[in-house]
């Protein structure tokens, strides 16, 4: 029995030590807030997504939050592409105010899409890396 003890002993340092490896910081996340059609608006769930991402930001103050803002086409490209901005500029701002400080958010508008499913060309990717 005590040959096994330190045998056991080793076993269960060792597993510690692989465990820690899976808690690094280098979980980045993405988040995604939708909007609706023609619309720069945020509802409620929108405004709850833009606090966890804020929330898992403030975690890691060294990462960085980049906003993606998508836009589907509609006609007018340029409308269309101020559609992205907008929505971009706005839920960074909301990242913003739930208390990120604003030298790590970075606003990206995107290309109008011509997607099939123009529900997920109306959305804002929030990534924390």
């Amino acid at each position: 029995m005590r040959r096994f003890v330190p045998v056991l002993l080793a076993s269960i340092l060792l597993g510690a030590c692989s465990q820690s490896g899976s808690l690094t910081q280098k979980n980045d996340r993405t988040y995604v807030v939708f909007f609706p059609f023609a619309s720069t608006n945020l509802d409620d769930s929108a405004n709850k997504t833009i606090s966890q991402a804020a929330t898992y930001a403030k975690k890691f103050p060294e990462k960085q939050v980049y906003v993606k803002g998508y836009a589907a086409i509609y006609g007018d490209l340029s409308k269309d592409e101020m559609m992205a901005i907008q929505r971009a500029k706005i839920v960074a701002q909301k990242v913003v105010d739930d208390g990120i400080l604003s030298n790590r958010v970075h606003d990206i508008p995107r290309p109008p899409e011509n997607r099939k499913s123009q529900v997920a060309a109306r959305r804002v990717e929030i990534i924390v890396q």
